[in-house]
């Protein structure tokens, strides 16, 4: 079971052990953006099912070096469909879930991913028109692979810093994520209703660490993620949390006023979290939020 320690695959590993009966073993990518609250939760919720977790960790200093040098290239020209490259490191993720089944010879493959958290707007920004009837969150398929890198190409020629030695690293991740055919490969959420009230408190049961400086249980362990929502909100008005609240609204979890509450707090900035993301990077704070904050909106603010 790959195990980011993330809300979703924490409580579907609760789902795994506790009603399935099943004793796993959950296999964690650390690409160097897995922060210190997302560790303690694996640490956490491994050691209370019993379970043992395989840690595959990247040569995280060079991940980081990665990431610097196309955050540099995107500050000099800011384009919002180009935000998703400063994940990209996180792609072989895929290619060693296989390199684990192998080792292990356990076949059987179970994702924890929410289908609620589908974001066509990252890539709709580059161009990309969203696909409403697709079965999983993570599909492969290589045309439409090849028509989104044309796009971002495109994008990337803007700024050439882009093209530099960590193009491999990010073309050989999408390579594993949406070329390489997946067997033995199913979602959880399929089977089970995703319910959050259900997920949290089941959470609370194993103590599980919420973040300081946000409402929100979603993505709290995920190092890049306050930054790039904080790019979404200032120059476009939303970010991925108004598209989580919104399928909500469209399985009849949440009224409209409940989830315009909600996003209301979770849009608020993570300043703590962006701060660790850019010294990580070993980035000004300063220098990077003023440069975000001088790119023109796209709605009135």
């Amino acid at each position: 079971m790959p195990f980011s320690g993330g809300r979703d695959s924490c409580h579907s590993l609760h789902l795994i052990v506790k009603e399935l009966k099943m004793r796993p073993i959950t296999y964690t990518y650390d690409w160097g953006m897995v922060t210190d609250l997302g560790r303690r939760n694996i640490s956490r919720m491994s050691a209370e099912l019993g379970v043992e977790n395989i840690i595959v960790a990247a040569d995280i200093a060079q991940k980081r070096r990665n990431i610097t040098v196309n955050l540099k290239a995107w500050l000099k020209s800011p384009h919002l469909g180009m935000i998703s490259v400063l994940a990209a490191g996180d792609k072989h993720f895929f290619r060693h879930v296989e390199t684990i089944k192998q080792q292990t010879g356990v076949s059987l493959n179970l994702w924890g991913i929410n289908p609620l958290e589908v974001t066509h707007f990252k890539s709709g920004f580059l161009g990309v028109p969203p696909n409403f009837e697709e079965k999983r969150v993570y599909s492969h398929g290589a045309m439409k692979q090849l028509r989104y890198q044309a796009l971002r190409l495109r994008a990337m020629l803007s700024s050439p810093g882009y093209f530099n030695s960590s193009l491999w690293d990010t073309l050989s991740g999408e390579y594993y994520r949406s070329f390489t055919k997946k067997t033995d490969y199913f979602h959880i959420y399929d089977y089970w209703r995703w319910d959050e009230k259900q997920v949290d408190d089941t959470l609370a049961e194993y103590d599980w660490e919420k973040a300081p400086d946000t409402t929100t249980t979603w993505r709290i362990g995920d190092g890049t993620a306050a930054f790039y929502n904080y790019v979404y909100y200032t120059v476009a008005g939303f970010t991925e949390h108004d598209t989580f609240r919104s399928n909500q609204i469209r399985e009849g979890d949440l009224t409209r006023e409940e989830a315009l509450e909600m996003v209301h707090e979770e849009n608020r900035p993570r300043y703590p979290n962006i701060k660790w993301y850019l010294d990580a990077l070993g980035m000004d704070f300063a220098e990077v939020i003023s440069v975000v904050n001088r790119i023109p909106r796209l709605v009135p603010q």
